[in-house]
């Protein structure tokens, strides 16, 4: 299957909240579009919806979002954010969502050098125990 996105997507897990449905989840991915959501229960795909967002050191901020599509194997939603002729409001949690991915997209960066050099055998990955890096 072909690749329709336009733009990269981030591995980065944010507490996340639908209001409208009363479901907690997180994300497994980020991008400028969108995102994936892991949630318990399946919704529907066509629905526009809030979903509230705990950015690191930022905070939360809430984004409207339509569920693309529902998770074949991890039970979640693929959201897309929603433009609706952003209101003033949305327009501002928008712009500081985009500065938040344009940082994720740095981190990943300086990652990815991190990796390089592991690789490279200059330096030993080094893991937090329980192997988590």
């Amino acid at each position: 299957m072909r690749e329709r996105r336009k733009n990269p997507r981030y591995p980065v897990h944010l507490h996340a909240y639908l209001p409208e449905f009363h479901l907690w989840g997180y994300t497994s991915d980020v991008s400028l579009d969108g995102c994936y959501v892991v949630v318990s229960v399946p919704i529907s795909e066509g629905f526009i919806t809030d979903l509230i967002l705990e950015l690191p050191v930022i905070g939360a901020i809430c984004l409207k979002s339509y569920v693309q599509r529902k998770g074949q194997q991890v039970s979640g939603l693929g959201l897309q954010f929603v433009e609706l002729e952003f209101e003033n409001v949305q327009l501002k949690y928008y712009t500081l969502y985009v500065q938040f991915i344009k940082c994720v997209s740095r981190l990943e960066e300086v990652r990815k050098q991190y990796l390089d050099l592991v690789q490279q055998g200059r330096l030993r990955l080094v893991t937090m125990p329980g192997g988590q890096i």
